[in-house]
């Protein structure tokens, strides 16, 4: 009898382990379509509309999203991820603190050349009176962590310069591509050198 139980409970187990990996998949998938269908209708895009694009229901997403909200945090979360790659590769032994500046910054710019609009909708996330501002202490903490900086006032350095990529980063992307504006290439260098240059006179 007892090893009946264990059986019925080994069979339960493995049931709830294939459903969690189901929703995880399906999570996924769905935040992969959704950023397809935002970069093609913009940031501003309605929860019909990303169903419509998807080719599924808005009651799907709200149930993995729970509301345009989720949705969004759960793409500021795929952002982060993506900028947490980006200063674990710069994180290396021999790397130094300027590479890892430089790689916040790549790692910024690259969201926002990718898809504009999805950078914007992850963005959103940041500029909400609910909490959104964790995003950017994630990136300022890895930012500390890879540059060495401990002290309240290389924090408060790192925070400043987290916060000015973005901003800039948006004005970027919001230009109406003129002859003077910058190559991707251009403008990440332009924006490493204003930043290093006020790390060293903090020094």
């Amino acid at each position: 009898m007892k090893a009946r139980a264990m059986t019925d409970e080994t069979v339960r187990d493995g049931r709830s382990l294939r459903w969690e990996q189901h929703r995880r998949t399906r999570r996924r998938e769905l935040l992969r379509s959704a950023r397809i269908a935002i970069s093609t209708r913009g940031e501003t895009v309605s929860m019909d509309g990303l169903a419509e694009a998807t080719g599924t229901s808005k009651t799907v997403f709200y149930r993995y999203f729970h509301d345009r909200r989720g949705l969004q945090q759960a793409m500021g979360d795929w952002a982060m991820d993506v900028i947490r790659r980006s200063l674990d590769e710069a994180g290396r032994p021999d790397g130094t603190p300027q590479e890892a500046l430089e790689a916040m910054i790549s790692a910024f710019v690259a969201l926002g050349v990718r898809s504009p609009a999805v950078y914007r909708f992850c963005d959103s996330v940041v500029t909400s009176d609910d909490g959104g501002g964790a995003f950017l202490d994630d990136v300022v903490d890895l930012l500390c962590a890879r540059m060495g900086l401990t002290g309240s006032t290389e924090r408060m350095w790192a925070s400043g310069a987290v916060g000015f990529v973005r901003s800039c980063t948006l004005n970027w992307l919001g230009d109406d591509r003129s002859a003077d504006t910058d190559s991707t290439e251009q403008f990440t260098t332009r924006l490493a050198t204003w930043l290093w240059a006020s790390r060293k006179e903090d020094e």
